[in-house]
């Protein structure tokens, strides 16, 4: 009777340690990224992950855009906030990261409305990033469709594209270009002018690969394109702290 006893609590607890084992396998992560943008000002960025036992894990994010303009300038309410999920899938044994998602803009930012809006605008988005031991490039798409359309409400959307490709030219240090460009789209107000560019940024980047995955980048160049008066130089600083 005894050893059925040891047995089954040796049984227990193998089966126990395997589950615990299986449990770890399936991590969930966490990262703030604080950005400081000579056009855009600050924001942050939270990014999350759960892992799955498929081959895809289950991301998503929020990012605050504290720029008053983006809101009522007046008070500083009614502020550009994004909210989104995805899929984040690793591919060539881990080099190539391609996460596609959906997102939705809050605030008062992409339509003429009167106070904040839940779900004003639909954000379909892609991040890609490329890491070996001489490449690190990473860019992002996305696509702010307004969900506001009326006849009474002026509806503008918006198209912003970056890419900064890199090499490693040791462990800690990455030097590459960067380009972005942000515009406004369709814009239901104006006939003449649908699409207005607001920049076009072409430049260098320097980027420090510190320890625990954290990570700093500087950019900084010519801009090349503006519909409104935006300055003809630009800079870019973003630190990325995982959890």
């Amino acid at each position: 009777m005894k050893k059925l006893i040891i047995i089954l609590i040796v049984l227990g607890f193998q089966y126990s340690t395997i589950q615990g084992q299986e449990e770890k396998k399936k991590k969930a992560t966490l990262a703030v990224k604080v950005i400081q943008n000579s056009v855009a000002g600050f924001s942050t960025l939270f990014l999350g992950g759960f892992e799955t036992n498929k081959n895809f894990d289950i991301t998503f994010y929020s990012m605050f855009w504290t720029n008053p303009s983006f809101g009522t300038p007046e008070s500083g309410s009614d502020q550009l906030l994004e909210t989104g999920i995805g899929l984040g899938f690793k591919l060539m044994d881990g080099k190539l990261f391609l996460n596609p998602g959906v997102g939705f803009a809050h605030g008062k930012f992409f339509s003429d409305v009167a106070g904040t809006k839940i779900g004003e605008a639909v954000i379909p988005n892609t991040f890609v990033a490329y890491h070996n031991s001489i490449f690190d490039i990473e860019a992002y798409l996305a696509y702010y469709k307004s969900l506001r359309d009326r006849d009474d409400i002026s509806t503008k959307d918006l198209l912003l594209f970056w890419a900064a490709p890199g090499i490693n030219v040791s462990d800690r240090l990455v030097l590459g270009g960067f380009f972005e460009e942000l515009a406004f789209m369709n814009l239901e107000n104006d006939d003449v002018n649908k699409n207005i560019q607001v920049y076009r940024y072409l430049g260098g980047s320097v980027k420090l690969k510190l320890d625990n995955g954290m990570a700093f980048r500087f950019s900084a160049g010519a801009n090349l394109v503006t519909d409104v008066g935006a300055s003809d130089e630009f800079y870019k600083v973003s630190a990325f702290i995982p959890f």
